[in-house]
């Protein structure tokens, strides 16, 4: 959904395993790994949606900017942080001090698959006209007397 290069599959394979580990098994009594592990249920709270806009926070300087933007690519092991690729530096940022703007990525996704939506919909009116065309000419009988057999309309 976010569109990004092949480059980040590899993030999105680790934030993938991840979430499989953050979710129920059966084999468990449907708890989590980490239920299991610690006897207290996991925090659900830090979860984020893969790919989309964040804001890194910076300190250089009174007047400097005190954020960058980034693109989200997934959790830090073993803290509370996030992985966060740097659009300005190239490279991935780890960090616990983080705004997301999730529903940017929500709302450019949905204005894309609107205009799909309107794309396919034409198509598919147009290809409806064709097929009414065509058969609105197989209907009509043959003005020269003949019965039409192996002629095409």
């Amino acid at each position: 959904n976010a569109r990004l290069d092949a480059n980040f599959w590899a993030e999105a394979v680790n934030t993938a395993c991840y979430l499989v580990n953050l979710s129920s098994s059966t084999v468990n009594g449907f708890k989590t790994t980490v239920e299991v592990w610690s006897d207290q249920p996991g925090d659900y709270s830090i979860l984020k949606v893969f790919g989309c806009p964040a804001y890194y926070h910076v300190m250089k300087g009174k007047l400097e900017p005190r954020a960058k933007k980034g693109i989200f690519v997934g959790y830090r092991r073993g803290v509370k942080g996030f992985r966060i690729w740097s659009l300005s530096e190239g490279k991935v940022i780890l960090s616990r001090d983080v705004t997301f703007d999730e529903k940017s990525l929500l709302h450019s996704q949905t204005v894309a698959e609107s205009e799909e939506d309107k794309r396919k919909s034409q198509e598919v009116t147009q290809q409806v006209k064709v097929e009414t065309t065509i058969s609105k000419r197989q209907e009509q009988p043959q003005s020269d007397g003949s019965s039409g057999a192996g002629r095409y309309p």
